[in-house]
């Protein structure tokens, strides 16, 4: 064994009880909300959340708005981020005077695309977010939570999860050993749409066919490439 695998089967040993303590807090929390202890709120307009189980990007912000894109002409959509590495905290409405410091990088973003046309909030709590903006807009008949798959506070009408072409799920691992959020289980219990992103733009029938058949899908879950 040379030294650098030495070093990396240290590293292994040391993580994966951490992994597993994680996992076990995570499973926890997860059926507390299937057995109502904590509770998940359902309001009465379409919910879409566009989410991912793995720590870091995997295209959120760009399908985000291509969901808004679609949606715009038919909907009054109303969007709720967190606001990460924002400076503010609370419920903050995004307006022609928020800066990346007061929203964040991603809400910025969205809201100077489309601020003409829809409405740009951030909260850590997303519930509440979600009910101070349709107070101030109840002309609002669609909301799309942003990086929302693991906030399960909220029910949303219909969840899609992004997972990486060169990184998808199914060979990665939970935090701190890998880059998972939560485990593979919550894509088959919670998901409906399932988006693969950052295709390449020479990928062959046969790849589709077997990350298909490794992402193990049940029948209504739908699959997408990006």
């Amino acid at each position: 064994m040379t030294k650098k695998e030495y070093i990396l089967k240290s590293v292994e040993l040391i993580l994966t009880p951490l992994s597993y303590l994680y996992g076990a807090a995570v499973y926890v929390r997860n059926k507390m909300f299937d057995w109502g202890i904590l509770k998940s709120k359902k309001f009465g307009i379409p919910v879409v959340s566009i989410g991912n189980i793995a720590a870091g990007g995997t295209g959120k912000t760009p399908h985000t708005e291509y969901i808004i894109n679609l949606l715009r002409s038919s909907y009054n959509i109303g969007v709720v981020s967190r606001g990460y590495k924002r400076r503010t905290s609370g419920f903050v409405l995004a307006s022609s005077r928020s800066t990346t410091g007061d929203i964040g990088d991603e809400p910025y973003q969205i809201y100077n695309k489309f601020g003409g046309e829809i409405k740009v909030a951030v909260c850590e709590r997303r519930v509440e977010g979600v009910e101070k903006l349709l107070k101030a807009f109840p002309q609002i008949n669609l909301i799309l939570l942003d990086d929302a798959f693991q906030h399960r506070y909220i029910k949303p009408s219909t969840n899609i999860v992004l997972t990486e072409y060169s990184r998808p799920y199914y060979e990665d691992r939970l935090l701190p050993l890998g880059r998972l959020r939560e485990s593979v289980r919550a894509i088959h219990k919670r998901a409906d749409f399932i988006v693969v992103t950052k295709c390449p733009d020479d990928i062959k029938p046969i790849d589709l066919l077997l990350l298909k058949k490794h992402l193990d899908l049940f029948p209504y879950q739908k699959l997408c490439f990006s």
